[in-house]
């Protein structure tokens, strides 16, 4: 019970706080969501990818497991996908949004801080949930653009759309700035370090202001069953890969349990943005984050117990 409350009080109830000012804010001034949205994505979210490539510094044997862990869970989650989708005849502009869903989770304001509650002052779990930070970060806004567009345009101006985006070049100079291990000078750095811990408020007052516009016509069956994936049958999936690849301790308990993490909120942005289905993806981002409240407290003790 201890843990389900902790998880409520440190995870759950701030993010809902800022979800109702958005809310509240859509419902007095009318607020355009897309303008917050070109915000985000061309300004914070950016910013928030170098900053996270900047401050890595992770130890290669480290780095590598990790890489072959999720190769194998993407792959995984991917063929799940695929079956649910096939099986269940969804509609076209629904499956990028299901993809994404199931694909991409909370890892950042949700995970992290979760991960440093389980383990205080322990900087091997801290060292792996940052490298999958990092590729949250990254996945979204590159893999995730390509599955919405897809659907719509030829490769052509899939590509070119890509290029277009400020995380693709963020991504390349944070690499570039990383591996020549080049200095920023320090008003740059806290300017950064302003915008990027400005994201989450700024993403979860945005959700806010989707949820205040939208027609509640509630995809039930569809929602649920995509919950399922993402929260139970995922970190099931984990489970099997770390067993394969002989993977157990701390690194093994953080991985299973970010494998369990709720829909990101970028999912829902990717949809705003480009106007596919973003009711659908607000819906599985807003009720992910409420089952979570249970399904992650069995997660974090079933590790503490087999691990």
């Amino acid at each position: 019970m201890s843990n389900i409350l902790l998880i409520l009080y440190s995870n759950i109830i701030p993010l809902f706080i800022l979800i109702t000012i958005g809310i509240m804010l859509k419902k007095q001034y009318q607020f355009d969501v897309k303008v917050f949205s070109k915000l985000l994505f061309s300004v914070f979210i950016p910013v928030l990818v170098f900053i996270e490539l900047y401050r890595v510094d992770i130890l290669i044997d480290i780095l590598v497991k990790v890489l072959l862990f999720h190769l194998l869970f993407y792959a995984s989650l991917i063929s799940i996908v695929m079956l649910f989708v096939k099986v269940s005849r969804i509609e076209k502009s629904k499956v990028p949004t299901i993809f994404n869903s199931v694909m991409f989770y909370n890892t950042g304001n949700y995970g992290l801080p979760l991960i440093l509650v389980i383990f205080p002052s322990n900087s091997s779990a801290l060292a792996v949930q940052v490298i999958i930070v990092v590729i949250q970060a990254l996945l979204p806004f590159t893999v995730g653009v390509v599955a919405i567009n897809s659907t719509k345009k030829s490769k052509r101006s899939v590509v070119m759309d890509l290029l277009k985006l400020p995380v693709v070049y963020a991504v390349i100079l944070g690499i570039i700035s990383v591996s020549f291990d080049i200095p920023l000078p320090q008003p740059l750095i806290m300017s950064l370090n302003y915008i990027s811990d400005g994201f989450i408020a700024m993403a979860l007052m945005t959700l806010g202001l989707q949820l205040g516009d939208i027609n509640w016509k509630f995809h039930l069956k569809q929602v649920m069953t995509i919950n399922v994936i993402r929260l139970l049958i995922s970190p099931v999936i984990a489970v099997i890969i770390l067993f394969v690849l002989e993977i157990d301790g701390v690194m093994a308990q953080v991985l299973i349990i970010s494998s369990a993490l709720p829909t990101a909120l970028n999912v829902m942005l990717l949809d705003i943005e480009y106007n596919n289905e973003p009711e659908f993806s607000s819906q599985i981002v807003l009720t992910s984050t409420v089952m979570s409240i249970l399904t992650m407290t069995a997660v974090v003790y079933f590790v503490q117990i087999v691990y």
